[in-house]
C-alpha cells in the first residue's frame, strides 16, 4: 500500500510537471480571448478575423453560460466601425502581455482592499491556465493522501508490534 502512494505520489507530480504551460506567442484569437477573459471585456483592437475566429473556438459551456459571444460581437462590430473610420489594428503578433491595468484602483477609481489585490494577483492570467482553487483543492488532496498513508503505516507497525511470540515456558 506504501508503495502505492508512493507511486500514485510521483504520477501526480509527474503530471503536473508537464502540463502544459502556454505557448509564449500565442494566435490572435487566444489573445483575444486572455484580453476578454482578464476583466471581461476587450482592451485593445485586433483584425476582424481575430473576432470571429475567437467565437467559433469559445467552447460550447462558455457559451451557452456566459455573455462571451455576445461581448466578443460588440467588440467585433466596434472594430468594424474603427476599421472603417481609419483607424487601424493595435494588435502585434510579437507581444502576448495584456496591457497594464492603471494601478491598484478598480473599475470605479476607487482603491482595491487587500484580500481584491492578493486574488487579482494569484488569479488566472488567461483562459487556458490552472484556476488556483483547483491547484488549492489538489494540493488538500495530495496533502489527505499523505495522512492517510501515514495512518495506514502507524497501523501497520503498530499491529506488527503487537504480534510478538510469546516465550516458551
Amino acid at each position: 500500500m506504501l508503495k502505492r502512494l508512493a507511486l500514485l505520489t510521483i504520477l501526480l507530480t509527474g503530471l503536473v510537471a508537464l502540463v502544459p504551460a502556454t505557448a509564449s506567442a500565442a494566435s490572435c484569437w487566444q489573445e483575444l480571448v486572455n484580453d476578454y477573459w482578464a476583466d471581461n471585456r476587450v482592451d485593445r483592437t485586433y483584425p476582424i478575423s481575430c473576432y470571429r475566429e475567437a467565437m467559433t473556438k469559445l467552447p460550447d459551456d462558455v457559451q451557452a453560460y456566459s455573455d462571451a459571444q455576445d461581448d466578443l460581437r460588440r467588440a467585433l462590430l466596434a472594430a468594424i466601425r474603427n476599421e472603417r473610420d481609419g483607424g487601424s489594428s493595435t494588435w502585434d503578433p510579437d507581444t502576448t502581455a495584456v496591457p497594464p491595468t492603471a494601478g491598484p484602483d478598480d473599475d470605479d477609481g476607487e482603491p482595491k482592499g487587500f484580500f481584491s489585490q492578493v486574488i487579482d494577483e494569484l488569479g488566472p492570467k488567461n483562459a487556458d491556465s490552472i484556476p488556483v482553487p483547483l491547484l488549492v483543492l489538489g494540493a488538500i488532496a495530495l496533502l489527505l493522501m499523505g495522512a492517510a498513508g501515514v495512518s495506514y503505516l502507524a497501523r501497520y507497525l503498530q499491529a506488527r508490534r503487537l504480534d510478538v511470540p510469546e516465550p516458551r515456558p
